[in-house]
């Protein structure tokens, strides 16, 4: 029995710091911040959009969006749709 707990702790344990280390975006903040600036954000509509947005991208492309050093016109209108669509699907939601 004592064997499973450790079990158990040890595989939660590892979850933790994976999810904590690994999937925690470094961007997510940065681009919520940016989207402040924008006259007429709410802190309920961009929390949104920047979530939406870490659902498409990575946080290399979205590093690559805020540095606006997206050259591809392909990836600049995957970005230009997301964006739009999020935008609309956040505004709804309010």
């Amino acid at each position: 029995m004592y064997k499973v707990l450790i079990w158990i702790a040890f595989v939660a344990l590892a979850i933790l710091t994976v999810k904590t280390q690994f999937l925690s975006s470094s961007t997510f903040t940065p681009f919520k911040e940016g989207c402040m600036k924008a006259e007429g954000a709410t802190e309920e509509r961009c929390d949104c959009l920047a979530k939406y947005v870490h659902k498409h991208f990575s946080d290399n492309e979205v590093k690559l969006i805020m540095s606006n050093q997206a050259t591809d016109p392909d990836f600049k209108y995957k970005v230009e749709e997301v964006v739009r669509l999020g935008s609309q699907q956040c505004a709804a939601e309010e």
